[in-house]
């Protein structure tokens, strides 16, 4: 039976593609992902959103592996908060392969010339925090994937009411893509800093003093 193959694309931009994924994506009978990722690459597309319905991903790839290499593209890297995790539950160890790529979280740090070795890495899409601020305390370094609700504004002003704003916050917004934003200040003027609706932001949170 064919394995499935997890394919990184990036963080958008083709140039942060890497030569192994064209590759892999080039030896897949099929391939499967979001219209935003399809596009990327000259080949026909199964119009299945993975993002949007899961378990008809799932059911649609096991259905059809047996037939043909699948190959399922996920942005960034699909080691960190990917649809590999919901994948992996299903197919075994040995049914499936991962082309790394490179993450948001990567190139902003990267952006921001920070290194990364000690950061604690956080993605607030969908999740609720209660415990936000208690994470933020035990870490001097944090890479926080934000969505529309904790938006970088947002978060700002929820550790400013928590007494933490005293944190150096840099905001990397649209990363790879030509809108991209470097914001470099503290958490208070964060919090009054206007940043661009529905963007794709991975903020880091540093502790100088530490």
């Amino acid at each position: 039976m064919n394995k499935v193959c997890v394919i990184g694309v990036g963080p958008g931009d083709d140039a942060f593609i890497a030569p192994a994924a064209r590759q892999k994506v080039a030896e897949c009978d099929l391939i499967l992902g979001s219209e935003r990722l399809t596009r990327l690459f000259d080949k026909p597309s199964q119009p299945l959103q993975l993002r949007g319905n899961p378990p008809q991903s799932i059911q649609f790839i096991l259905a059809n592996r047996d037939r043909a290499r699948i190959g399922v593209l996920v942005s960034g890297d699909p080691g960190l908060y990917s649809f590999m995790g919901t994948l992996s539950r299903f197919l075994g160890r040995d049914d499936y392969e991962v082309v790394p790529g490179i993450s948001a979280v990567q190139l902003a740090f990267a952006r921001a010339k920070e290194t990364w070795e000690n950061a604690f890495i956080l993605s607030l899409h969908g999740r609720a925090r209660d415990d936000l601020d208690a994470v933020v305390k035990r870490h001097a370094k944090l890479a926080v994937l934000t969505d529309d609700r904790w938006s970088p504004g947002a978060l700002a002003r929820y550790l400013l009411e928590r007494g933490l704003k005293d944190r150096e916050f840099i905001v990397c917004q649209d990363l790879s893509y030509p809108g991209e934003r470097i914001w470099r200040g503290d958490v208070r003027s964060a919090a009054a800093e206007v940043f661009g609706e529905g963007a794709l932001s991975v903020v880091l949170v540093i502790d100088r003093k530490r």
